[in-house]
């Protein structure tokens, strides 16, 4: 006596097969763009965190001397989850951001190259659309003296002959205000991973 059996055919598990890709596609795809901007949201925390310590604790000093990425892991600047707690000393690898690149936090000169009565903070290897919510956040501009993606070291002094260009912003400026328009961060970001230079005073 001949059982009637009844399965599926090779198109049928093909068509099932192909649909089961297609939706695991779509949500790798919108997992990544979810993860992409949880993490520059983490960042953009991790930079007030970071700005909104060194001003509390450097509140009662008038410069900056001795900022350094050790001495911020060790008075609570640097967010835990940046850096690895037991070293005793941390150097420009050492501490991390978000997407993995690495945070770097100097003295810098407001007035003179030496004055020491601002400082510079550094975010390293930053994905383009990361990049440009970051430009286009606020940070306060009562502390911000200059944001952009290409070194702000000497941007603003008196004596510098380097002056806002369309990659730096300054408070009040004009021409390249900050927060940055969503136009201009995206034409200074790019495509590709960027760096991102703020001054805080």
């Amino acid at each position: 006596m001949r059982n009637n059996e009844q399965g599926r055919s090779m198109i049928e598990m093909l068509g099932v097969l192909a649909i089961v890709g297609v939706l695991s596609v779509g949500g790798i795809a919108g997992y990544s763009k979810a993860m992409n901007k949880f993490k520059a949201n983490k960042l953009i925390d991790q930079v007030t965190t970071i700005s909104t310590n060194v001003k509390t604790i450097f509140s009662g000093q008038r410069t900056y001397n001795g900022l350094d990425l050790s001495i911020a892991s060790k008075v609570g600047i640097l967010p835990a989850e940046t850096f690895e707690a037991g070293k005793s000393t941390l150097g420009s690898t050492d501490v991390t951001h978000a997407f993995g690149g690495t945070i770097l936090l100097d003295p810098s000169g407001l007035i003179t190259d030496t004055d020491e009565m601002a400082y510079t903070l550094t975010i390293n290897t930053i994905p383009a659309e990361a990049c440009v919510a970051i430009l286009t956040t606020d940070f306060g501009s009562d502390a911000t003296v200059a944001m952009g993606t290409e070194a702000v070291d000497d941007v603003l002094q008196s004596n510098a002959s380097t002056k806002a260009s369309d990659t730096v912003g300054v408070p009040g400026n004009k021409d390249h205000p900050i927060p940055f328009s969503v136009v201009d961060a995206k034409n200074a970001c790019g495509n590709a991973t960027s760096s991102i230079y703020f001054k805080f005073k």
